[in-house]
Protein backbone atom coordinates (compact mmCIF):
# COMPACT_ATOMS: atom_id res chain seq x y z
CA UNK A 1 0.00 0.00 0.00
CA UNK A 2 1.45 3.57 -1.08
CA UNK A 3 1.55 6.50 1.43
CA UNK A 4 -2.17 6.54 3.23
CA UNK A 5 -0.36 10.13 4.57
CA UNK A 6 -0.03 11.41 0.82
CA UNK A 7 -3.60 10.23 0.09
CA UNK A 8 -4.88 12.21 3.16
CA UNK A 9 -3.50 15.30 2.12
CA UNK A 10 -4.73 15.34 -0.95
CA UNK A 11 -8.28 14.42 -0.20
CA UNK A 12 -8.47 17.25 2.32
CA UNK A 13 -6.74 19.60 -0.21
CA UNK A 14 -9.24 18.51 -2.42
CA UNK A 15 -12.67 18.66 -0.48
CA UNK A 16 -11.23 22.53 0.50
CA UNK A 17 -10.78 23.20 -3.07
CA UNK A 18 -14.79 21.96 -4.03
CA UNK A 19 -16.22 23.51 -0.56
CA UNK A 20 -14.68 26.86 -1.35
CA UNK A 21 -16.55 26.83 -4.68
CA UNK A 22 -19.94 26.00 -3.00
CA UNK A 23 -19.33 28.60 -0.42
CA UNK A 24 -18.62 31.48 -2.89
CA UNK A 25 -21.87 30.49 -4.96
CA UNK A 26 -23.98 29.69 -1.65
CA UNK A 27 -25.59 33.47 -1.60
CA UNK A 28 -26.30 33.74 -4.66
CA UNK A 29 -29.41 32.93 -6.44
CA UNK A 30 -28.98 29.68 -7.99
CA UNK A 31 -30.86 28.56 -11.21
CA UNK A 32 -30.82 24.61 -10.87
CA UNK A 33 -32.16 21.78 -13.03
CA UNK A 34 -33.66 18.78 -12.34
CA UNK A 35 -31.92 14.83 -13.19
CA UNK A 36 -33.39 12.20 -14.47
CA UNK A 37 -33.77 9.97 -10.76
CA UNK A 38 -35.80 13.50 -9.61
CA UNK A 39 -32.99 15.32 -8.07
CA UNK A 40 -31.59 18.86 -8.90
CA UNK A 41 -28.35 19.48 -9.97
CA UNK A 42 -26.42 23.76 -10.04
CA UNK A 43 -23.53 25.11 -11.75
CA UNK A 44 -21.76 24.70 -7.77
CA UNK A 45 -22.14 21.12 -7.95
CA UNK A 46 -20.32 20.81 -11.44
CA UNK A 47 -18.03 23.74 -11.17
CA UNK A 48 -17.01 21.57 -7.57
CA UNK A 49 -16.49 18.42 -9.50
CA UNK A 50 -14.60 19.91 -12.23
CA UNK A 51 -12.10 21.49 -10.01
CA UNK A 52 -11.62 18.55 -7.71
CA UNK A 53 -11.23 16.42 -10.56
CA UNK A 54 -8.68 18.29 -11.94
CA UNK A 55 -6.61 18.53 -8.90
CA UNK A 56 -6.78 14.58 -8.53
CA UNK A 57 -5.40 14.28 -12.16
CA UNK A 58 -2.95 16.22 -11.49
CA UNK A 59 -1.35 14.32 -8.09
CA UNK A 60 -2.93 10.97 -9.80
CA UNK A 61 -3.05 10.42 -13.17
CA UNK A 62 -3.34 7.02 -13.43
CA UNK A 63 -6.17 7.00 -11.09
CA UNK A 64 -9.73 6.19 -11.40
CA UNK A 65 -12.21 8.76 -10.73
CA UNK A 66 -16.19 8.24 -9.88
CA UNK A 67 -17.80 11.43 -9.48
CA UNK A 68 -21.37 12.24 -9.13
CA UNK A 69 -22.09 14.00 -12.00
CA UNK A 70 -19.99 13.01 -14.83
CA UNK A 71 -19.55 8.83 -13.59
CA UNK A 72 -16.53 6.58 -14.14
CA UNK A 73 -13.44 8.19 -15.40
CA UNK A 74 -11.86 4.64 -16.17
CA UNK A 75 -8.37 3.91 -15.78
CA UNK A 76 -8.19 0.41 -14.80
CA UNK A 77 -5.89 2.04 -11.20
CA UNK A 78 -6.70 -0.68 -7.76
CA UNK A 79 -6.97 2.90 -6.87
CA UNK A 80 -10.25 4.58 -7.26
CA UNK A 81 -10.89 8.38 -5.71
CA UNK A 82 -15.03 8.44 -5.13
CA UNK A 83 -16.45 12.28 -5.83
CA UNK A 84 -19.66 14.13 -4.33
CA UNK A 85 -18.93 17.96 -5.02
CA UNK A 86 -22.46 18.82 -3.07
CA UNK A 87 -24.05 16.39 -0.73
CA UNK A 88 -27.12 18.17 0.12
CA UNK A 89 -27.88 19.63 -2.65
CA UNK A 90 -31.75 20.81 -2.15
CA UNK A 91 -30.42 22.13 1.18
CA UNK A 92 -28.35 24.10 -1.32
CA UNK A 93 -30.42 25.42 -3.56
CA UNK A 94 -32.59 26.38 -0.63
CA UNK A 95 -29.84 28.31 0.77
CA UNK A 96 -29.93 25.61 3.56
CA UNK A 97 -26.31 25.83 4.98
CA UNK A 98 -25.84 22.08 5.96
CA UNK A 99 -24.34 20.40 2.57
CA UNK A 100 -20.51 18.87 2.16
CA UNK A 101 -17.98 18.04 0.04
CA UNK A 102 -17.04 14.34 0.26
CA UNK A 103 -13.74 13.08 -1.14
CA UNK A 104 -12.59 9.33 -0.34
CA UNK A 105 -10.35 6.91 -1.56
CA UNK A 106 -11.05 3.14 -2.36
CA UNK A 107 -7.99 0.82 -2.99
CA UNK A 108 -9.02 -2.67 -4.22
CA UNK A 109 -12.15 -2.73 -2.52
CA UNK A 110 -11.16 -1.30 0.59
CA UNK A 111 -12.12 2.75 1.55
CA UNK A 112 -8.36 3.89 2.92
CA UNK A 113 -9.08 7.74 3.31
CA UNK A 114 -11.99 10.30 3.91
CA UNK A 115 -12.48 13.77 3.63
CA UNK A 116 -15.60 15.61 3.96
CA UNK A 117 -15.51 19.51 4.09
CA UNK A 118 -18.58 21.72 5.81
CA UNK A 119 -17.72 24.79 3.95
CA UNK A 120 -20.47 27.18 5.61
CA UNK A 121 -19.48 25.93 9.43
CA UNK A 122 -15.58 24.98 8.21
CA UNK A 123 -16.01 21.59 9.62
CA UNK A 124 -13.64 19.45 8.03
CA UNK A 125 -14.00 15.98 8.93
CA UNK A 126 -11.56 13.33 7.90
CA UNK A 127 -10.24 9.60 8.23
CA UNK A 128 -7.55 7.31 7.29
CA UNK A 129 -7.58 3.24 7.81
CA UNK A 130 -6.35 2.42 10.77
CA UNK A 131 -5.56 6.15 11.74
CA UNK A 132 -8.85 7.45 14.34
CA UNK A 133 -11.23 9.85 12.59
CA UNK A 134 -11.13 13.62 13.69
CA UNK A 135 -13.23 16.65 12.79
CA UNK A 136 -10.69 19.87 12.39
CA UNK A 137 -7.94 17.66 13.38
CA UNK A 138 -9.71 16.78 16.67
CA UNK A 139 -10.39 13.06 17.57
CA UNK A 140 -14.00 11.57 17.16
CA UNK A 141 -15.64 8.96 18.85
CA UNK A 142 -19.13 7.58 18.37
CA UNK A 143 -21.47 7.61 21.24
CA UNK A 144 -21.72 5.32 24.07
CA UNK A 145 -25.86 5.42 23.95
CA UNK A 146 -26.96 1.71 24.84
CA UNK A 147 -30.71 1.85 24.22
CA UNK A 148 -32.54 2.85 21.44
CA UNK A 149 -34.66 4.60 23.91
CA UNK A 150 -32.31 7.26 24.81
CA UNK A 151 -31.04 7.60 21.33
CA UNK A 152 -31.38 10.27 18.74
CA UNK A 153 -31.32 9.12 15.41
CA UNK A 154 -31.33 10.53 11.37
CA UNK A 155 -32.48 9.25 8.40
CA UNK A 156 -33.02 10.43 4.66
CA UNK A 157 -34.95 9.54 1.68
CA UNK A 158 -34.91 8.20 -1.59
CA UNK A 159 -35.65 10.79 -4.46
CA UNK A 160 -38.01 8.03 -5.89
CA UNK A 161 -41.41 8.06 -4.80
CA UNK A 162 -44.50 6.00 -4.83
CA UNK A 163 -44.22 2.39 -3.17
CA UNK A 164 -40.45 2.82 -2.34
CA UNK A 165 -41.25 6.12 -0.51
CA UNK A 166 -44.22 4.52 1.34
CA UNK A 167 -41.58 1.65 2.37
CA UNK A 168 -39.94 3.68 4.02
CA UNK A 169 -42.37 5.71 5.89
CA UNK A 170 -43.40 2.53 7.58
CA UNK A 171 -40.18 2.64 9.51
CA UNK A 172 -40.27 6.53 11.01
CA UNK A 173 -43.29 5.31 13.46
CA UNK A 174 -41.55 2.42 15.68
CA UNK A 175 -38.31 4.28 15.34
CA UNK A 176 -40.35 7.63 16.87
CA UNK A 177 -42.11 5.72 19.29
CA UNK A 178 -38.47 3.72 20.69
CA UNK A 179 -36.17 6.69 20.25
CA UNK A 180 -35.74 10.33 21.48
CA UNK A 181 -36.51 11.45 18.15
CA UNK A 182 -35.44 11.12 13.86
CA UNK A 183 -33.58 14.11 12.12
CA UNK A 184 -33.21 14.28 8.77
CA UNK A 185 -30.73 16.97 7.47
CA UNK A 186 -30.63 16.24 3.43
CA UNK A 187 -27.30 15.58 3.71
CA UNK A 188 -26.30 11.73 3.58
CA UNK A 189 -22.63 12.55 4.30
CA UNK A 190 -23.65 15.15 7.13
CA UNK A 191 -25.12 12.34 9.12
CA UNK A 192 -22.91 10.25 8.68
CA UNK A 193 -20.28 12.26 9.81
CA UNK A 194 -22.53 13.44 13.19
CA UNK A 195 -22.60 9.60 13.51
CA UNK A 196 -18.95 9.64 14.10
CA UNK A 197 -18.73 12.81 16.33
CA UNK A 198 -21.18 11.07 18.48
CA UNK A 199 -24.18 13.69 17.90
CA UNK A 200 -26.75 11.16 16.38
CA UNK A 201 -26.53 7.37 17.24
CA UNK A 202 -27.80 5.85 14.35
CA UNK A 203 -28.73 6.60 10.65
CA UNK A 204 -30.36 4.43 8.10
CA UNK A 205 -31.13 5.30 4.50
CA UNK A 206 -31.91 3.24 0.97
CA UNK A 207 -31.44 4.50 -2.73
CA UNK A 208 -27.76 6.24 -1.62
CA UNK A 209 -24.67 6.12 -4.56
CA UNK A 210 -21.11 5.04 -3.58
CA UNK A 211 -20.18 8.75 -3.25
CA UNK A 212 -22.79 9.11 -0.40
CA UNK A 213 -20.86 6.38 1.63
CA UNK A 214 -17.83 6.26 1.04
CA UNK A 215 -16.73 8.43 3.30
CA UNK A 216 -19.22 8.49 5.59
CA UNK A 217 -18.58 4.85 6.35
CA UNK A 218 -14.66 5.28 6.98
CA UNK A 219 -15.32 8.21 9.33
CA UNK A 220 -18.18 6.19 11.49
CA UNK A 221 -15.68 2.95 11.21
CA UNK A 222 -12.77 4.93 12.43
CA UNK A 223 -14.62 6.61 15.20
CA UNK A 224 -15.28 3.05 16.31
CA UNK A 225 -18.90 2.71 15.08
CA UNK A 226 -20.62 0.23 12.72
CA UNK A 227 -21.87 0.19 9.55
CA UNK A 228 -23.93 -2.66 7.70
CA UNK A 229 -26.11 -3.30 4.75
CA UNK A 230 -30.38 -3.70 5.66
CA UNK A 231 -29.74 -7.47 6.59
CA UNK A 232 -26.70 -6.90 8.92
CA UNK A 233 -23.93 -7.95 6.58
CA UNK A 234 -21.22 -6.64 4.97
CA UNK A 235 -21.66 -3.04 3.88
CA UNK A 236 -20.63 -2.37 0.28
CA UNK A 237 -21.10 1.03 -0.77
CA UNK A 238 -22.37 0.03 -4.17
CA UNK A 239 -25.69 -2.05 -2.96
CA UNK A 240 -27.57 1.69 -2.09
CA UNK A 241 -28.51 1.10 1.67
CA UNK A 242 -26.59 1.71 5.29
CA UNK A 243 -27.13 1.40 8.48
CA UNK A 244 -24.52 3.52 10.58
CA UNK A 245 -24.34 3.31 14.66
CA UNK A 246 -22.40 3.71 17.50
CA UNK A 247 -22.86 -0.54 17.06
CA UNK A 248 -25.12 -0.32 20.79
CA UNK A 249 -27.61 -0.22 19.47
CA UNK A 250 -27.25 -1.82 15.89
CA UNK A 251 -29.42 -4.72 16.50
CA UNK A 252 -32.37 -2.81 17.38
CA UNK A 253 -31.86 -0.87 14.50
CA UNK A 254 -32.32 -4.01 12.40
CA UNK A 255 -34.66 -5.55 14.28
CA UNK A 256 -36.81 -2.55 13.22
CA UNK A 257 -36.04 -2.76 9.44
CA UNK A 258 -35.96 -6.62 9.14
CA UNK A 259 -39.72 -5.80 10.29
CA UNK A 260 -42.99 -6.10 7.28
Amino acid sequence: MQDIAKFQTIALEAAKIGGKILKKFFSRSLDFRLKKNAGIVTLADQLSEQKIISFLKSKFPTHEILAEESGLHHKKSSFRWIIDPLDGTTNFAHHIPFFCTSIALEQEHRIIVAAVYDPIHENMYSASLGKGAYCNQKKIHVSKTKHLNRSLLATGFAYQKGSILKKEMSHWLPFLEQSHGIRRSGSAVWDLCQVACGHFDGFWERGLQPWDMAAGKLLIEEAGGKVSCYRGTSLSIYNQEIIASNGLIHPKILKILESP
